[in-house]
């Protein structure tokens, strides 16, 4: 997975702050439609200790919901994830999409 270390740079833009999605409550689909039309891309902080979905309807269901948001053009940081979603991720290659909080 990849972590991204702050650059000093002075004519970068400040980043949008990360707002916290319960992917348990708000459907991926509705959420990402709702990002499309914006110009930039909002960072959501996904927290996949409270997820009960990715313990209910599993790892390959919470990957989907990911791929969705990301697909709408959100920058997704995961906070507290499991060894088993991490591995998963890993397998699949798709790290690279994701941050870690």
């Amino acid at each position: 997975m990849k972590t991204t270390h702050a650059l000093a740079n002075p004519t970068a833009q400040p980043k949008s702050p990360l707002l916290p999605v319960d992917l348990d409550t708000v459907e991926a689909n509705q959420l990402a439609r709702m990002l499309l039309p914006q110009a930039t891309h909002p960072r959501l902080l996904i927290d996949c200790a409270r997820l009960k979905s990715l313990r209910t309807l599993g790892v390959s269901h919470v990957v989907s919901q990911l791929l969705v948001l990301h697909q709408g053009g959100a920058e997704i940081w995961l906070a507290n994830v499991t060894p088993l979603l991490g591995r998963c991720l890993g397998l699949l290659r798709l790290g690279q999409l994701f941050h870690l909080a």
